[in-house]
């Protein structure tokens, strides 16, 4: 569904095993080429949108709220733990029973949270016995969200693992190296599950005021995916909003400039590989050049086998076993990052090949291997919306970031109409790599 995962962490609940093999079976058997959203508001200002879909009988909801990492303040961690917490008591239903509920009906329930924004998510069948039941115990997860002493301390107990686990994984201290040198003060730059001091300070009075001051119905978006009808996914909408406060919506997420910290860091790991980040800024999601970089990506690094570096590092120069490149298009410019291990012995070599081939790259590249990339982007784009699941994905990003209603049928087209000397204008404009971070975990040589 993305390039990239926009979750730190997710919980689910349900969803028989006949559910799954049956939307395996159907879905594979199809593919939905084009999606028409419509978009509304409920009574509260809640915007929805929606996808009507007969292909199963079945419905995908996500209720989204601005209320991911980004909004913790000097709380790290408080997004998170409010997001876990979210579905494990309501004044009527304990954990037990609101887990068992969904499974007893063949639902899935999840919450999600990131930088940006944190969810619940249903999917549930349509059937009505089955189907008012579900709306039913999803409504009280959401409005009725009670939080437990007990529930907290074990979440918190859960994520103190967690963040110790991550502190003896190479990629993961890569990662957080990354955002705390790109990012600094900005509130991207702390880990979305907070850090042990910060965890430790957590409590359910600040997790109740953040829960009622964001999971609002202004900063609350809904998406419905599935077999409902106009005037049923109304009703759904209003269902799962009226009873919310009306709230306000939160302040922007401050823009980003510039990068806090370039040039180079060294963490020494106990590991025979060396793992390597470089990355800099990139772009917001929404940005017109997002197109032609997203192009330009997929050459570089985004499409593996067929990408320069993987040519240049891996099979030219047998260097590494995989290497790649993304962007992160977020409310303020995400990052772009190339990634990639190597032996220790060969960290240097393999980091210089990665720069050479970028400078190549941002100076000239073949048009033949940039068409055949933008064919195969063309043609596999329908697999990206062959499943409700997917749609709704997508659908409630156009959504959170303001992107037009017709951006997934734009989208291909955008791709075809570029071309080679519009993708190379748009990363000479919008990439300084002169503003990069480049870190190494392990022992390089």
């Amino acid at each position: 569904m993305k390039v990239w995962n926009h979750s730190f962490t997710q919980r689910t609940t349900g969803l028989s095993s006949l559910l799954v093999g049956l939307i395996w079976w159907l879905f594979s058997a199809s593919v939905q080429a084009s999606v028409e959203i419509e978009h509304w508001q409920t009574a509260k200002g809640t915007d929805v949108y929606f996808v009507g879909s007969e292909q199963l009988p079945m419905v995908d909801v996500e209720v989204r709220f601005d209320a991911g990492s980004a909004r913790d303040g000097q709380a790290f961690g408080l997004a998170a733990i409010t997001s876990q917490l979210m579905g494990t008591a309501t004044p009527k239903l304990d954990e037990r029973a609101i887990s068992e509920g969904f499974n007893r009906l063949g639902a899935q329930f999840g919450v999600s949270v990131g930088r940006d924004s944190a969810s619940l998510s249903m999917r549930t069948l349509t059937r009505e016995s089955l189907y008012e039941q579900a709306v039913d115990l999803f409504e009280q997860s959401l409005v009725e969200a009670v939080f437990r002493p007990d529930i907290l301390e074990r979440e918190k107990a859960r994520l103190e693992v967690a963040i110790k686990q991550k502190a003896t994984q190479p990629q993961s201290l890569a990662s957080e190296a990354m955002w705390t040198r790109l990012y600094g003060d900005h509130p991207y730059a702390h880990p979305t599950e907070g850090t042990l001091e910060t965890l430790d300070q957590l409590t359910i009075d600040k997790i109740r005021n953040f829960y009622q001051q964001h999971y609002v119905a202004r900063n609350a978006q809904v998406t419905i995916v599935g077999d409902l009808s106009r005037a049923q996914a109304e009703r759904l909408a209003e269902r799962l909003t009226q009873r919310l406060p009306g709230g306000q919506i939160p302040k922007p997420i401050p823009p980003v400039n510039k990068v806090a910290q370039t040039g180079q860091a060294v963490t020494e790991f106990d590991a025979t590989q060396t793992q390597i980040v470089l990355a800099t800024l990139g772009v917001k999601r929404g940005d017109p050049d997002y197109y032609a970089l997203f192009l330009g990506n997929h050459l570089l690094g985004g499409s593996g086998f067929a990408s320069l570096l993987m040519e240049e590092v891996r099979e030219k120069r047998g260097l590494v076993y995989g290497v790649s490149s993304g962007f992160r298009p977020m409310r303020a410019a995400g990052p772009f990052v190339i990634r990639l291990s190597t032996q220790n012995a060969k960290a240097h070599e393999a980091l210089d090949v990665v720069e050479e081939t970028l400078k190549g790259f941002m100076q000239d590249f073949s048009e033949e291997k940039l068409d055949a990339i933008k064919s195969n982007l063309i043609g596999g784009f329908p697999l990206r919306l062959d499943s409700n699941a997917k749609i709704a994905g997508y659908i409630s990003m156009i959504g959170f970031y303001d992107l037009p209603l017709d951006y997934l049928d734009r989208f291909p087209e955008k791709i075809r109409a570029l071309s080679k000397a519009e993708v190379l204008q748009a990363w000479q404009k919008r990439m300084d790599f002169d503003q990069a971070t480049r870190i190494l975990v392990g022992q390089p040589q």
